[in-house]
């Protein structure tokens, strides 16, 4: 069990602050519709790769592009608050911090499991590569740990372990219903370690440019009935493209981007808005460093 807190502020956001289209959309919420907005674009990538290089130089961290897309979006939602935000009810409320889950492949098992990271903006781009490689880590040990008690364990022991398994499963299928629409209805403390990705988290941070991915043209992100999930970014691998620079065509490294946004919450100028500042750390990556030292002498001056 984890220490108990308030993902959300205790007061729901004004109506006022929220905009009469917005209002609208949360007005539907108990009705059968797809409030949400996905917006695609392009990244320019020149400069991630030699800014990963350098990272890793200086830092000797294995930096890659999934932990700059996190911090971007991290320090994205820091800046744009209006974004970072969930429906209770009909109510919206804003979250305490920003909060992101990020899926991670159990390449030895075939399975994904995700990584909770609570109030990420606090994080510097070396602390989030740390964080996500200890979770590796030590979800690389469970398993191992999990197949050494399959092969040294008795029949009876092991059949006893897959019984367990189908009955938390069988649990899940016939109870997540009462689960996301109580969710979605009640405002509730986060208590236990599965709350926190499940309902408690705003951001949903997607990087979909693994070794083997085919080229990401379209994406539309999937999505549980909860109103927990403010946002889902999605990034593709860096590929060579043709583009257009001062009138010329050129072949510059491009990467895809997709963002899923509330209309309950923000309309099209704000989701621009937002993109415009998470497009420009992913382009120019070196900013995220600035961000968090500037970030870190304010606090020593505090």
């Amino acid at each position: 069990m984890s220490d108990m807190y308030w993902a959300t502020k205790s007061k729901p956001v004004p109506l006022s602050e929220i905009g009469w289209i917005n209002t609208t959309y949360l007005a539907s919420t108990s009705l059968r519709c797809d409030p949400m907005l996905v917006w695609g674009t392009t990244v320019d990538t020149e400069e991630l790769d030699s800014f990963l290089e350098e990272q890793r130089r200086l830092n000797r961290t294995m930096l890659t592009p999934a932990h700059v897309l996190v911090r971007a979006v991290a320090e994205s939602l820091r800046q744009h608050p209006e974004v970072n935000r969930r429906v209770i009810g009909k109510k919206v409320y804003q979250y305490e911090g920003v909060n992101i889950v990020m899926p991670m492949l159990q390449t030895s098992t075939g399975e994904v499991d995700c990584v909770f990271m609570r109030k990420a903006e606090d994080y510097s781009l070396d602390e989030i590569a740390g964080y996500f490689w200890e979770s590796a880590r030590e979800k690389s040990m469970q398993v191992a740990r999990d197949k050494k008690r399959v092969k040294e364990g008795s029949t009876f022991k092991n059949a006893l372990i897959n019984l367990g398994r189908w009955l938390r499963l069988s649990w899940i299928l016939h109870t997540s219903k009462v689960g996301f629409t109580a969710g979605n209805w009640l405002r509730a403390p986060t208590i236990w370690p599965w709350q926190q990705g499940l309902n408690h988290a705003g951001a949903f941070v997607n990087y979909l440019g693994f070794s083997g991915a085919p080229p990401l043209i379209a994406h539309k992100p999937a999505s549980l009935p909860l109103n927990a999930y403010c946002i889902a970014v999605t990034m593709g691998a860096t590929e060579k493209r043709p583009v257009v620079v001062d009138d010329k065509v050129v072949v510059r490294k491009q990467a895809s981007l997709f963002v899923r946004l509330d209309h309950r919450m923000v309309n099209g100028n704000q989701s621009a808005a937002f993109i415009n500042t998470l497009r420009s750390f992913l382009m120019h990556p070196q900013s995220l460093v600035q961000q968090s030292e500037d970030a870190e002498v304010q606090k020593r001056a505090a």
